[in-house]
């Protein structure tokens, strides 16, 4: 059974721009140290990032409850596919992430199941 639908849209180059302004900061604050390793080997990491922080988001968003941002985590499974890890997250919840990056934005899209 859907528990929430969330989506999310970030503006790369404003995303960019909030790196540059905040910095270490701001990386610290929103990411794990496992997401900053992964976006900051890539040869855009803001791209990366801002995904990150767009999946995020639209967890939280599907979930319908606050979240620490460094609480939820984006990762990949072995083939490659975004999923999510998150602290404090009741068990019977099935979480699916999509997210995409083209044109200077990052996408994403979270479908949460909740079992009955």
């Amino acid at each position: 059974m859907i528990y929430g639908i969330g989506i999310d849209a970030v503006d790369v180059s404003r995303f960019r721009t909030a790196m540059e302004r905040r910095g270490e900061r701001l990386l610290q604050r929103l990411f794990t140290q496992s997401e900053l390793d992964y976006c900051m080997g890539k040869k855009a990491p803001e791209v990366h990032l801002a995904a990150r922080f767009a999946g995020k988001v639209s967890f939280i968003k599907a979930i319908g409850r606050r979240f620490d941002f460094r609480d939820v985590e984006i990762t990949r499974d072995p083939d490659g596919r975004p999923s999510v890890a998150a602290k404090g997250l009741e068990k019977g919840f099935r979480v699916n992430i999509s997210i995409t990056h083209d044109g200077g934005i990052s996408l994403a899209e979270t479908i949460v199941e909740k079992s009955e």
